[in-house]
C-alpha cells in the first residue's frame, strides 16, 4: 500500500499541472512563427489605413470646389451621418458642398426640410453643391448613407458670391 500512495499523488499532481501548462501554451501574447502580426491587429491597421484613403479623397473632392475658408464644414463617416448646427444668420446666398468616398450612395438633405431639396450623392468622390438658404434658426445639415453605403464625407458650406 505504502506503494500506491506515491504513484497515485505522482499522477494527481502531474494532471493537475497539465491545464496550467495547456492555459499557458494558448494564451501567449506572442505571434506564431513566420507569421508578421496577429490577424486581429493587421485587418483593423488595413481597415484605418483604408479610412484614411477615403477621407484624403473626399477632402480632394472639395478641394477643388472653392480657394476660401468655408463658413462651416466636417468630414464625418457614412456610418455615422452627418446631422450638424450650420449656426449661419437667416438669409440666402450659402452653397453647400458634398463629397463622399467610398460606396454608394448618400441623401444630403437639411433640417427643417423646407430650407432645401434633398439630393443624392455617389460615394465615387466627385462633389455635388447645392444653393440653400437660411429660413429658420437652428438650421441642420442632415447626410444619411443609403443601404450598404461606406466610406466618408466631406462638406463645406460657403457664401454664394453675389454677382453685380
Amino acid at each position: 500500500m505504502t506503494t500506491e500512495r506515491p504513484r497515485l499523488a505522482f499522477l494527481t499532481c502531474a494532471l493537475a499541472l497539465v491545464p496550467a501548462l495547456l492555459l499557458t501554451a494558448c494564451s501567449s501574447g506572442a505571434a506564431p512563427e513566420g507569421s508578421k502580426a496577429a490577424p486581429g491587429r493587421s485587418s483593423k491597421s488595413a481597415a484605418v489605413q483604408r479610412e484614411k484613403e477615403l477621407a484624403t479623397a473626399a477632402r480632394a473632392g472639395l478641394a477643388a470646389t472653392s480657394n476660401d475658408a468655408p463658413l462651416v464644414s466636417g468630414l464625418d463617416r457614412v456610418a455615422d451621418g452627418v446631422q450638424d448646427a450650420l449656426g449661419l444668420p437667416k438669409g440666402s446666398g450659402y452653397r453647400v458642398t458634398v463629397a463622399c468616398a467610398g460606396r454608394g450612395t448618400v441623401e444630403v438633405g437639411f433640417v427643417p426640410a423646407r430650407t432645401a431639396p434633398a439630393r443624392r450623392v455617389s460615394c465615387d468622390g466627385v462633389p455635388v453643391s447645392t444653393r440653400f438658404a437660411v429660413k429658420a434658426a437652428g438650421t441642420r445639415i442632415d447626410v444619411q448613407g443609403g443601404r450598404g453605403a461606406a466610406g466618408v464625407i466631406a462638406w463645406r458650406v460657403d457664401k454664394v458670391r453675389q454677382s453685380s
